[in-house]
């Protein structure tokens, strides 16, 4: 047995350790206590309807017929943006990405597809420059919406796989666009390059919930841990000094806090995942329809075609017209919407988040054990085990969004007169009425990448 003197310690050290875990925990479960959200309630959304919003009453009307090139144009937000171009009436637009858009995107007789691999300089060159048949001319705007959003990593031997088509594939993408005359160039990057990381194991809440155009830039202490947010970061970098340069004209558009509409990784993971874990619910922040923000790169690209001194090389942060929803609230809003049971299993959140490191260290230890025997052969490891599946996700950077968000867009509204239409009630119901007929297929954010 151990003497009573050297149990004093012990006990001591045990309970306060008990004390910091319950603390840990509170701050884990969120929400900051100076933070005042709304609720939404079922009557509210009863009435609810998208069937009045004129998706071409936010943008310039008339059709432009000038060349588009819409770079990651089979993705989730760059699909909105051609079909949003469609819509206006445009009839020369090429989608640059690895993976052909949609069938109905793809025979509409205004859409051509380029296969391009943009972390090549010439294969985004053969994509860019060749002129349109129709016309004679290469692109003359260019929406760069391609990227990896690998959220979940933040170690530096990760660092590369974002780093390689974020930023490398963007400097890719602005050398090609700066071939052609007088081009426009929009960037599509994400508010996480201005929201400070939250500190949860020193118990602080962050200072502020609302961010602004008008914030400082973030002290590298503040800043995302994520490879993803960081590239991001190195990305704007690299298209603000690109204004002017051979008379190309860049802007930047920052969505946030999260980007929601069919195929996302919010709601549509929800109405299709069989079970969803949560262990987030009280986090409320404000969310922005994916057509809103198709909307606004379309008003920045009409504010550098006038040639805007005061949006030329800038970014600009946009978000819904709500205020913010719990992410609770947001699943509850599904669960009113869809015909099916939507299971949701409750998590508390510190075992999860202590688990997080776990599976980190895990495949820290594991990569680099086996660097030195693929190093041998000339490869290297891969960064996770195909085994592993969306366990992948459970890592600390991935709750870097446990954070109040409230995203104050009123610089783009004043000087790109953007104007979202959707609501995030109305918003939510289009997901479910999409996802629910089969018009959205089974794709969602969640998915593993191959």
């Amino acid at each position: 047995m151990l003497p009573e003197q050297s149990l004093g310690p012990i006990v001591l050290f045990a309970g306060l350790a008990i004390i910091y875990l319950w603390a840990l925990s509170k701050r884990l479960r969120g929400p900051n206590p100076t933070f005042i959200g709304s609720r939404n309630k079922a009557e509210d959304l009863a009435g609810v309807s998208y069937e009045n919003i004129d998706l071409l009453k936010s943008i310039p009307t008339e059709s432009t017929q000038v060349g588009y090139a819409v770079v990651g144009g089979s993705g989730f937000l760059g699909t909105y943006i051609v079909r949003l171009l469609l819509l206006r009436g445009e009839r020369y637009i090429r989608v640059l990405d690895l993976h052909p858009p949609s069938t109905k995107i793809a025979s509409h007789p205004a859409v051509s597809f380029v296969k391009t691999d943009i972390t090549s300089l010439q294969s985004v060159l053969e994509g860019l420059t060749q002129p349109f048949t129709a016309t004679g001319r290469p692109p003359k705007v260019i929406y760069h919406t391609a990227a990896t959003i690998r959220f979940w990593e933040r170690l530096s031997y990760c660092w590369n796989a974002s780093y390689k088509i974020n930023v490398s594939g963007t400097a890719n993408v602005l050398a090609a666009a700066k071939e052609l005359p007088l081009a426009i160039f929009i960037y599509t990057s994400t508010a996480d390059t201005v929201i400070p990381k939250p500190n949860f194991f020193r118990l602080r809440w962050n200072r502020k919930s609302n961010i602004s155009d008008f914030d400082k830039p973030l002290p590298p202490s503040q800043f995302s841990d994520s490879c993803y947010s960081r590239s991001k970061l190195v990305a704007e970098q690299l298209v603000t000094h690109g204004d002017g340069e051979r008379n190309l004209r860049t802007g930047i558009i920052r969505p946030g806090y999260t980007i929601i509409g069919p195929n996302d990784r919010l709601l549509t993971s929800t109405l299709i995942m069989p079970r969803v874990p949560v262990w987030d619910k009280r986090w409320s922040s404000t969310s922005v329809c994916v057509w809103d923000v198709a909307a606004a790169h379309l008003l920045m690209e009409d504010a550098l075609t006038r040639d805007m001194k005061d949006v030329r090389g800038q970014a600009f942060l946009i978000t819904g017209k709500d205020a913010p929803w719990s992410l609770e609230d947001v699943r509850e809003g599904v669960k009113f919407f869809v015909n099916r049971p939507i299971i949701l299993d409750d998590i508390p959140p510190l075992p999860i988040y202590l688990l997080a490191h776990l599976v980190e260290g895990f495949l820290y230890v594991r990569y680099h054990s086996l660097f030195c025997v693929y190093w041998l052969f000339g490869s290297q490891p891969t960064l996770v085990p195909s085994w592993m599946g969306q366990i992948v996700y459970l890592q600390p950077a991935t709750f870097e969004y446990w954070s109040d968000i409230v995203i104050d867009d009123s610089r783009a509204r004043k000087v790109l007169g953007y104007y979202p239409q959707w609501g995030t009630a109305q918003c939510i119901r289009y997901t479910v009425d999409e996802v629910q007929s089969g018009k959205a297929g089974t794709s969602h954010g969640l998915q593993l990448k191959s």
